[in-house]
């Protein structure tokens, strides 16, 4: 498998030359991908798995809440007395709604909603001759795995990475992580079981809440170089994918997935 550097997110990885995604023909919005040359960025309210961009946070004790308030008075009043500083933090300790679980609750009810609202994720592979993804997202080798060059979907897309699978889940830790560990945390962490599906994830996020009809984001039909049509696909459907291949697609391979059982 032939791989690429990127930089994502400012963190540097190798993603293979083709990402691919796996489909279902008889699925309407499924056939956008090569009907209108446009993917999906899904909002991770509509995950299968709950936890997936959703982690659990760790939220400040009181105790701690004061050395963070501390620490905000001695860097941004330098000029108050020791004693003011230590009135701010004692004040802003009891009074943040950190400090008040039902509060708390409610600002991350909101932020939660928000995020779902506006950010979008795509979930590529890199494994194109997968049988758990072909029986899961395909339509049990009915449908069809595209592959897209993946530099040309990082360049028109942005931000993206690898997933990475393991046993127990990150959490995040309100005070300690900064923006960059939270999204790296929450976006590209899943359990072990998720495993299977070789993960790769692009994302985009809207400064407002994002319509489906912008959530279907549109290529260059270049982006497209493989199709891939499911050893039990009718012999009709086949026909049709072609057909759409050769007048739009003329540079893409069509392969025929062989069984391997």
């Amino acid at each position: 498998m032939e791989y690429r550097r990127e930089t994502i997110d400012g963190t540097n990885f190798n993603h293979p030359k083709i990402l691919y995604k796996y489909r279902d023909w008889h699925n309407q919005y499924h056939k956008k991908i090569l009907t209108e040359n446009k993917i999906y960025f899904s909002s991770p309210s509509k995950f299968e798995d709950q936890y997936d961009c959703h982690l659990t946070e760790i939220f400040p004790q009181k105790c701690e809440l004061y050395d963070c308030f501390l620490e905000i008075a001695n860097s941004n009043y330098p000029n108050i007395s020791r004693r003011g500083k230590r009135e701010f933090a004692r004040y802003w300790s009891k009074h943040s709604p950190l400090a008040h679980p039902d509060e708390r609750s409610k600002i991350v009810t909101e932020y939660t909603q928000e995020f779902n609202d506006r950010f979008g994720v795509l979930s590529m592979t890199a494994d194109c001759n997968n049988n758990a993804m072909w029986e899961k997202y395909a339509n049990q080798h009915k449908g069809l795995c595209i592959g897209f060059d993946s530099e040309m979907l990082f360049e028109r897309v942005g931000g993206g990475g690898k997933v990475e699978y393991v046993n127990h889940l990150p959490v995040i830790e309100f005070l300690k992580d900064d923006v960059k560990s939270w999204h790296i945390k929450n976006i590209f962490f899943k359990e072990d079981k998720w495993s299977f599906e070789k993960e790769y994830r692009l994302h985009k996020m809207w400064g407002y809440k994002a319509t489906d009809d912008e959530r279907n984001v549109e290529l260059p039909q270049s982006c497209i170089i493989e199709v891939i049509l499911g050893k039990d696909m009718p012999p009709q459907e086949k026909e049709e994918i072609q057909e759409i291949i050769k007048n739009k697609y003329p540079h893409a391979k069509i392969i025929e997935e062989v069984c391997t059982i």
